[in-house]
């Protein structure tokens, strides 16, 4: 971030004109999947594994389940696919559920490395 900051900041217009292309490619991926996002289908086992991976990570009430549903879509989307699967969960649940969690003071790791071991451990099959 330091040196594309820098970069803009010693010449604009270059550094707009070496992005353009690659922003605007972005740009168009996000307009798809956010277009995508209405029919994504969910099935019963995605929202099977979300309640059990938030069972297990001891996340409080409904809201790690909807937050990893609706992530879990939208990287779904994201990724051009129609249907959301476990593999997209597994991708998106550190970043989804890290901040759900209560401290563990004796993990040292850390909760996304907590979420990451739990996802291995619930999603083996």
């Amino acid at each position: 971030m330091i040196r594309r900051r820098d970069a803009y900041d010693r010449d604009r217009a270059g550094f707009v004109a070496a992005r353009t292309g690659d922003e605007a490619a972005l740009r168009d991926r996000i307009l798809a999947a956010r277009d995508r996002l209405a029919g994504m289908q969910t099935p019963d086992a995605v929202l099977r594994d979300c309640a059990e991976l938030c069972v297990a990570l001891g996340s409080d009430g409904l809201r790690g389940e909807l937050t990893l549903l609706r992530a879990g879509r939208a990287l779904a989307a994201f990724d051009g696919a129609d249907v959301v699967t476990r593999a997209h969960l597994r991708r998106i649940a550190p970043m989804a559920l890290s901040h759900r969690l209560r401290r563990d003071p004796l993990d040292e790791a850390g909760s996304g490395a907590r979420v990451a071991r739990t996802v291995a451990e619930v999603f083996t099959a």
